[in-house]
């Protein structure tokens, strides 16, 4: 038996291979597997190697001393980078996130400093280990308690079927944490089953629900799909591992990597070919993706799939789903018409589901569709009520982006000094969380520049190049355009050039507004 121990010093045990050399290939290897995608090499140097000479060189030098110290049992590598831990080998940091009870070292063991006593003295790397740390800590100890002493009933594969379908149903009414338990006891039932195939659904739909209603970039519910997308590919349950492998594509996506989203959502498409339903996930979550960058027709055009493959497949959530996603796309091209009608539907659909969780979002793009028209009394007050709701159900993207309507409407109506506060608040809150959609953070800024420039020019202008840079660090390159547009309303003839030549290269109309 193979271990991989990060958590405290690292080390392998039972592998025949010679040591590596040096904290660095121990630290990339940690890098890999407590990331929530594939990690693009650029990202690796700046955290590792941001001094060297010869970075590249130096990367490639500590990619071949991890492979010496892994031999066959974790297989580095790529471009971007990711990594493959083979059959029958077992990685702490991997049980930890996944919330799995190890079984070839000691659960005590749980909450030990991951690299402890080998970390790079690298002042980068070190502000990345010290988070993840806190996230593993907290992972463990929550692994220490659900396991210590906790034995299950027996549960058969309909028992546990059960289980994941009334979890779902508790977190669409709402309960986004208690539905949320019930699919990670679902997990626990499963394991002790010793059914992988009924594994992989629990872990594909605990991994959905979690990051879609709890925390859209928490490792362990991405560690879970990962998990579920090899059980399933192993089983050959196609429609599983194209459900795990699109949520990946989500994770992604909300993290700001635009080509690990591209990798995951390729894989899916291939599980998912010749069914309607999972065809339809796939394409909604290629259609998010492209919101923001580059290809928006494309977004619209993608999303366009989604509904009818939904409507096909007689899936009502999914339909209503993509609906106010197209509906987000088309606000961002200033297809306001179609984008009040997408709106509709999708708000007749939630209410007619008597989906609660879905209703904050949904409302919040019905209050930009009031302020849009002008009638900002009315749109404040659904922003307001939408907002109350998302502080009930606890979903901090929600929240923000709710938040983010009050504040536009308070900037309407005369208060932008107010609203700009209230702007800073949230956006300080959201870069001070990794919980929440890389998206609405760059959404929050951009009404900051907006609401700041009427009364603060040089603070407008600030927040505009902070945004361009997140933007295009993200891949989330309209709103670079935006930031320039900011500058060039303020009077900076080189940022009008700039918004004209950026705006030239999106398919997007409404960037090319002055």
């Amino acid at each position: 038996m193979t271990v991989v121990r990060l958590l405290g010093p690292p080390h392998v045990v039972g592998a025949a291979a010679p040591p590596g050399r040096g904290r660095k290939p121990w630290a990339l290897l940690a890098l890999l597997l407590c990331s929530t995608g594939p990690v693009p090499r650029s990202r690796a140097i700046d955290l590792l190697f941001p001094d060297a000479a010869d970075p590249q060189a130096a990367l490639r030098w500590t990619l071949s001393q991890a492979r010496r110290a892994l031999g066959d049992a974790v297989r580095v590598g790529g471009d971007p980078l990711h990594c493959t831990v083979a059959d029958g080998v077992h990685v702490d940091v991997l049980d930890v996130l996944a919330g799995r009870s190890p079984s070839a070292w000691a659960a005590a063991e749980a909450t030990l400093p991951l690299l402890e006593g080998a970390e790079p003295d690298v002042a980068e790397f070190a502000v990345w280990l010290h988070g993840r740390r806190r996230d593993l800590a907290l992972a463990g100890a929550r692994l220490q308690r659900t396991h210590r002493g906790r034995t299950f009933s027996p549960a058969g594969r309909g028992a546990v079927r059960d289980l994941v379908r009334i979890g779902e149903q508790v977190m669409d009414a709402g309960a986004a944490r208690d539905g949320t338990a019930i699919l990670a006891g679902a997990v626990r039932r499963a394991r002790a089953l010793g059914d992988d195939a009924v594994l992989a659904e629990a872990l594909a739909h605990y991994g959905r629900g979690y990051v879609h209603a709890v925390a859209s970039t928490d490792r362990g519910a991405a560690a879970a799909l990962r998990e579920a997308d090899r059980l399933a590919t192993r089983e050959g349950l196609a429609d599983v591992a194209a459900l795990a492998r699109r949520e990946l594509g989500f994770v992604a996506t909300a993290t700001g990597d635009q080509a690990a989203a591209r990798l995951h959502l390729a894989r899916a498409d291939a599980a998912a070919a010749g069914r309607s339903e999972a065809e339809a996930g796939v394409a909604y979550g290629r259609g998010f993706a492209l919101v923001d960058t580059l290809a928006s027709a494309g977004a619209v055009a993608e999303l366009d799939r989604a509904v009818a493959l939904a409507e096909a497949a007689d899936r009502p959530r999914a339909a209503a789903a993509a609906l106010a996603m197209r509906a987000r796309a088309r606000l961002q091209r200033d297809e306001d018409e179609e984008a009040e009608a997408d709106v509709a539907l999708a708000r007749a659909m939630v209410t007619g589901l008597d989906w609660t969780s879905m209703r904050p979002w949904v409302e919040f793009l019905h209050g930009e569709v009031l302020l849009r028209a002008g009638r900002t009394a009315e749109a404040e007050t659904v922003f307001a009520d939408a907002r109350t709701l998302a502080e009930v159900l606890d979903d901090a993207c929600w929240i923000a982006l709710t938040g983010r309507g009050v504040a536009s409407a308070r900037a309407r109506r005369g208060d932008p000094a107010g609203a700009a506060a209230a702007l800073r608040s949230t956006r300080d809150t959201l870069v001070a969380t990794a919980d929440v959609c890389c998206w609405i953070e760059l959404h929050v800024r951009d009404t900051l520049c907006t609401v700041t420039a009427s009364f603060d020019g040089p603070a407008a202008v600030a927040e505009s190049r902070v945004l361009a840079d997140r933007a295009e660090r993200m891949g989330l390159g309209e709103f670079a355009v935006r930031a320039a547009r900011h500058r060039a309303r303020l009077g900076d003839p080189d940022a009008a050039r700039e918004q004209r030549a950026r705006a030239g290269r999106h398919d997007n109309p409404g960037l090319s507004r002055t």
